[in-house]
């Protein structure tokens, strides 16, 4: 068989349909671990376990395959096509979007009552394109109570699921788009310019590059690493299936139950995860950033302490783990970040608008897009965000105001947090909304617009793990380093969200009508509750808060200002904004302990060994990564093909 020659984009095309094969396996397996397992969520953190583990398996199986003479014309370009393609099937299947999006379509015509009022606040103003159910039947009809109670007679309602499933991923795609034209804008910015690290990078690349692989693969701290993270979670899975072998504790909930005096009482949750891949990354990050990570978040919930000794009331923020007086701080830090990336770049962001505007040669070559596609192709997509919003039934001004704060605020200054501090989840403490609120009564919004905002609120606002912005810049960088064009980019993650969605959808619908919802991972229902929930508070007046939330607001814009002017002025200064805008965030209430722990390991090898010990140390800590996130794709490959229960994972 003649051998296939490499496209102009550095690839082989049947790298793609090899791609494609494994996104939709990838799809299934997650959709199954994350609904059925339940204790695995695979696709919770920007570095995916689930696209982590399984493209080991592929880089495992090419290897001895190309050891007998087979596959021997893959190239590095090649496999990080198929690591590409595994991480956006990961995402696009689990939380970045089809399993939120899953129960949105039928969640009002099953839970609608007297007391929630839903059937009269949301139903009759709920665009029909949109909903699995019609809106002006009845409630709890069949497509709704049996994709929450199962199947009780018939076939699965494919034909209702048709057309919502596919506006929803429409505006997705609208999204997508959108986010990778932003990722184009900023590459350059932050990679070249203020050269931030992208620690996400440095395993794929230890592993593509053949040389650095054959040092990392055969040095005996990776295995010693590997072990050390790989082992715990084996032996927990076996105690499942043995109860009478040992277990290995590694997660302690609500620690804060073991003060039982106020005001120590009155400290907001606090847990402890034993997470080996967060220490591995959090080796990468530069000591400022890791100590403000946990220095911020244990202030937090020192806060709490000296205000409930001072008799002051402790609200909650809707929807989130954290205080409303925290949320809305963060709020205001986001603001700030968001516009100090802007100033910090403003000449790279003139002059690349000002030649997208000009038709002469783009200077900007080698990107994944000219500066011309990337500038309109920006502006059309969020034409096109507008326009469905529009035809769904939100208000312009509230579109507009929603998705500039979300894609130019929220997701910028969490991609941010990937490309710099290396963090391993992207949810935020406030929604596009909160800040909205700030300024306009939300009471005034009107029914039509808060039924779909809801629905926003829970696809894709509130929780933001999976987002593809942060996925979309560490492929920019990992493209050149392994001869292929950044120019392949689109069409290989295309191919990807398209295959994994359709696998992913389908999954979730066999599951749901075979199994039955309400016997299913909860957190996709819950999420769209919230969202209602939220959205009735909104309409009647009742979620007003105390002390008013602007005045929060503003403390965050100071604080995060002064952090800046500090950074700025006093060199070594050890706090840093981003710790403070992340601290109270999940993301923080699952690492703050293994960033704890990394930041004294660090410390104390910088310290003692230097540089020199540093370097030594980092198959080490990369082994970790390998380990912890290799015995989840083993648990997720046995627990969805044989039915084996798997441990729990300490990434919830």
């Amino acid at each position: 068989m003649a051998e296939e020659p490499l496209t102009s984009k550095g690839f082989h095309y049947r790298t793609l349909v090899i791609g494609a094969v494994l996104a939709a396996a990838v799809a299934y397996v997650t959709t199954y671990s994350d609904m059925v397992v339940k204790g695995m969520q695979l696709g919770v953190l920007q570095f995916a376990p689930g696209a982590v583990g399984s493209f080991l398996l592929v880089y495992g199986a090419v290897k001895v395959l190309r050891a007998f003479g087979k596959l021997r014309w893959m190239t590095s370009a090649d496999l990080l096509i198929l690591y590409l393609m595994l991480f956006a099937s990961v995402f696009v299947s689990t939380r970045g979007f089809t399993e939120k999006l899953m129960p949105a379509p039928v969640y009002l015509n099953y839970y609608a009552d007297s007391i929630n009022q839903y059937a009269q606040r949301f139903i009759p103003y709920v665009n029909p394109a949109l909903v699995a159910f019609d809106p002006k039947g009845e409630l709890k009809q069949p497509v709704a109570v049996e994709f929450y109670e199962s199947l009780r007679s018939g076939s699965i309602p494919w034909g209702k699921w048709l057309r919502p499933l596919a506006m929803w991923f429409l505006l997705y795609l609208l999204l997508a788009w959108s986010l990778f034209c932003i990722g184009v804008i900023l590459r350059r910015q932050w990679a070249d310019h203020e050269r931030l690290t992208f620690p996400h990078t440095v395993l794929p690349t230890r592993l593509l590059d053949e040389n650095l692989a054959r040092q990392f693969l055969r040095s005996p701290l990776t295995w010693m690493g590997f072990a050390l993270s790989f082992v715990p979670f084996l032996i927990n899975g076996i105690h499942l299936a043995v109860p009478t072998f040992p277990q290995i504790p590694l997660l302690f909930w609500n620690v804060q139950n073991l003060f039982t005096s106020p005001p120590w009482n009155q400290m907001f949750g606090t847990s402890i995860f034993v997470s080996f891949a967060a220490m591995g990354f959090a080796y990468f990050l530069p000591n400022d950033l890791l100590f403000s990570l946990w220095f911020f978040f244990v202030l937090t919930r020192l806060a709490d302490v000296v205000a409930a000794s001072y008799g002051i009331e402790l609200q909650n923020m809707p929807s989130y783990p954290t205080r409303h007086y925290i949320g809305y701080q963060v709020a205001g830090a986001y603001v700030v970040i968001a516009l100090v990336f802007i100033r910090s770049g403003w000449g790279y962001y003139k002059q690349f608008v000002q030649n997208a505007l000009r038709w002469q040669r783009d200077p900007f070559t080698g990107e994944a897009m000219g500066a011309r596609w990337a500038v309109w192709g920006l502006i059309a997509g969020f034409v096109g965000i507008l326009v469905w919003c529009v035809w769904a039934g939100v208000s312009i001004w509230l579109a507009l105001s929603l998705w500039a704060i979300f894609l130019f605020v929220t997701c910028t200054v969490m991609a941010r947090s990937v490309a710099e501090a290396g963090f391993l989840m992207t949810e935020t403490s406030f929604k596009p909304s909160d800040i909205v609120g700030i300024f306009s009564a939300k009471s005034l919004w009107g029914n039509v617009s808060w039924t779909h905002i809801a629905f926003l609120d829970a696809i894709f606002f509130r929780d933001l793990r999976g987002m593809l912005l942060s996925l979309f810049l560490d492929s920019q960088q990992l493209a050149p380093r392994h001869g292929l064009r950044r120019a392949a980019l689109p069409l290989i993650f295309g191919i990807a969200i398209v295959v994994g969605f359709a696998s992913a959808a389908a999954s979730e619908l066999w599951l749901h009508y075979t199994r039955g919802g309400v016997n299913l991972y909860g957190y996709p229902n819950a999420n769209v509750s919230w969202a209602f929930t939220d959205a009735s508070n909104a309409l009647t007046g009742a979620d007003k808060l105390t002390p008013p939330s602007p005045l929060w607001f503003s403390v965050g814009i100071a604080v995060t200002s002064l952090l800046y002017y500090l950074r700025n002025t006093f060199i070594g200064f050890p706090l840093h904004p981003l710790g403070y805008a992340l601290c109270p965030s999940w993301t923080m209430y699952v690492i703050w302990f293994p960033v704890l722990v990394t930041w004294i390991a660090k410390s104390l090898i910088q310290r003692y060994g230097g540089y020199n010990l540093y370097q030594r140390a980092l198959p080490f800590f990369l082994g970790m990564i390998l380990g912890e996130f290799s015995c989840a794709a083993l648990w997720a490959v046995l627990a969805s093909t044989t039915g084996l229960l798997a441990p729990e994972f300490p990434w919830p």
